[in-house]
């Protein structure tokens, strides 16, 4: 076997030195026609890779400008609106509060509807577009309330008041007062904004004395129940004394959820903002150094009370008005025994009423709060 390989690798030898180039031109090679693809393929040149595609824009769609105008005689406010659509798809673009009412829009073939709270355009109209919107003013004597949405650029422009009149315009806390024609900026963030058109010289009168409250609030009583699984009513009788057009706001407590909400026996549906904040409009008073009485009431799920004893915290809506005196009564079921601490004080002259009696007396912008601590009650 061993010769056999030597003589077989000595003919390998001697055929190599044999082949030239020249036998190679003459040669023939056979592929498959996969391998002949593959091979003119790597000779063409490559195309340049696809443009990147344009990425989609930080907002699809808009409210640019909002601009209103006011006109008394008409007893109408008309808002023209300018809307944008950067993509082409179909958006809902919120122009107002749901609880604004509109009585016309145009053109006519504008599509609007109510997505949760909010009044929007719905399109699929690529670029800008224009609509317009008209609101109906209060009777005299009672605000206007707008629900703005958001926009960039907001405006209230009146062309004429009536006369001896001016235009209170009232944003949350922020009160403008227009006392000539003209043209006023609105909150770019929007929220709820109340026109209401008073006797000049009150105006003048209440401008002398800014440096005095708009409201305050004259008493508050509140009642709160808790119940065994730890469910908790709060009501409220609140009676705030005001001069002209005003706004109670009431930040309720993180866990609260508004139930009801009443100004002089009539239900009003509140605001409610940011960090859970209601706000109640108040209308212009029939005379000066008038009061208002608001009551409400609010739900919390706090924790399920224990068998023998435990502790609770409690707290009552905190205002930014001055408050002469708040009332607080804690009531739970009366098998346990109550003590209490906190920014609050006891109230000895109305013990024969169940529960705990509390009080926090001239205080601004401050929580009434208390831990209430409970404990089963022995049998003696």
């Amino acid at each position: 076997m061993k010769p056999l390989i030597l003589l077989l690798l000595g003919a390998s030898a001697l055929l190599a030195q044999t082949v030239t180039s020249a036998t190679l031109d003459e040669s023939e090679v056979r592929i498959t026609y996969g391998e002949l693809k593959r091979l003119i393929a790597a000779t063409l040149p490559k195309e340049p890779p696809p443009p990147a595609s344009k990425p989609p824009p930080p907002v699809p769609a808009a409210l640019l400008s909002a601009l209103y105008h006011l006109d008394p005689q008409g007893t109408t406010v008309t808002a023209e609106m300018q809307v944008a659509n950067f993509d082409g798809e179909w958006h809902t673009v919120p122009l107002a509060g749901a609880a604004t009412g509109v009585l016309t829009v145009e053109p006519k073939d504008a599509r609007l509807v109510v997505t949760g709270d909010q009044l929007c355009l719905i399109t699929d109209k690529a670029g800008a577009q224009n609509v317009k919107l008209t609101f109906a003013l209060a009777k005299p004597g009672q605000g206007t309330t707008l629900h703005l949405a958001a926009a960039p650029i907001a405006s209230l422009e009146v062309k004429e008041l009536p006369e001896g009149k001016v235009l209170r315009q009232q944003h949350g806390v922020m009160t403008q007062i227009l006392t000539n024609a003209g043209i006023a900026a609105l909150p770019a963030v929007g929220g709820e904004v109340t026109f209401t058109f008073e006797d000049a010289h009150r105006a003048a009168q209440s401008r002398i004395a800014s440096f005095t409250d708009d409201a305050i609030v004259s008493t508050a009583l509140y009642t709160t129940q808790v119940v065994r699984d730890g469910s908790a009513l709060t009501e409220g009788a609140i009676t705030v004394r005001h001069d002209h057009p005003a706004k109670l706001i009431l930040q309720l407590p993180e866990s609260a959820k508004l139930l009801q909400c009443h100004v002089n026996g009539d239900p009003v549906r509140p605001g409610v903002g940011e960090g859970n904040c209601v706000e109640v409009p108040l209308d212009d008073p029939a005379t000066d150094g008038a009061e208002s009485e608001v009551k409400i009431s609010f739900t919390a799920a706090l924790a399920p009370l224990q068998f023998a004893e435990g502790e609770l915290d409690l707290a009552l809506p905190q205002t930014p008005l001055f408050a002469k005196q708040i009332d607080w009564n804690v009531q739970f079921p009366a098998t346990y025994d109550l003590s209490f601490s906190g920014n609050v004080d006891p109230v000895t002259d109305k013990a024969t009423a169940p529960g705990l009696h509390l009080r926090k007396s001239l205080c601004r912008d401050q929580q009434p709060q208390a831990r209430i601590t409970y404990r089963k009650r022995t049998a003696n």
